[in-house]
């Protein structure tokens, strides 16, 4: 092999990093996403339990006498809930797609590699690649279908308590 071609494989392999690194960046933002709607979710079900709490440690059920204030708000956490829920799946299908992705990429590395050193036709590798970049795509609308619905518990909540007192 000569120095030129060794060079030139090694530009070929390197190729895919890119993507890598672009997904690493974003599976960043995903998993602050995915901490934040778990906080958030883990907030709401500690909050929702104490809400149920009754003086002597045992806990309520919706059929029980509660107040008003009591009521309101477990309607309102169990309205967020499963939307909350929805998101933290919808970030975890990306999160784990994004890996999916850059194991893909790196597997094309590997097969460029092994095309260059054994001269034999690139369309394999041409093909796993291509494979890769569909599979981030995937992870990437995956959130976009997230980021689309953020907003809907923020604002359920948001009206809701606006039509209070009215």
């Amino acid at each position: 092999m000569s120095v030129q071609l060794v060079a030139q494989t090694i530009q070929a392999t390197l190729a895919p990093v890119v993507l890598i690194t672009s997904i690493a960046i974003m599976i960043g933002g995903m998993l602050q996403q995915y901490s934040a709607t778990n906080d958030r979710l883990r907030a709401l079900a500690q909050e929702r339990l104490q809400l149920l709490r009754t003086p002597d440690g045992a806990i309520a059920t919706l059929d029980s006498p509660l107040d008003a204030f009591t009521t309101e708000r477990i309607s309102e956490i169990d309205q967020q809930m499963p939307l909350l829920l929805h998101r933290h799946r919808l970030i975890h299908n990306g999160v784990l797609t994004e890996y999916c992705a850059i194991l893909v990429l790196v597997a094309s590395m590997i097969v460029i590699a092994i095309s260059a050193a054994t001269h034999s036709n690139p369309t394999a590798a041409l093909i796993v690649f291509l494979i890769g970049t569909v599979i981030m795509l995937a992870g990437i609308l995956l959130v976009a279908m997230e980021i689309r619905i953020s907003d809907d518990a923020v604002s359920f909540e948001s009206r809701r308590v606006l039509t209070l007192g009215k």
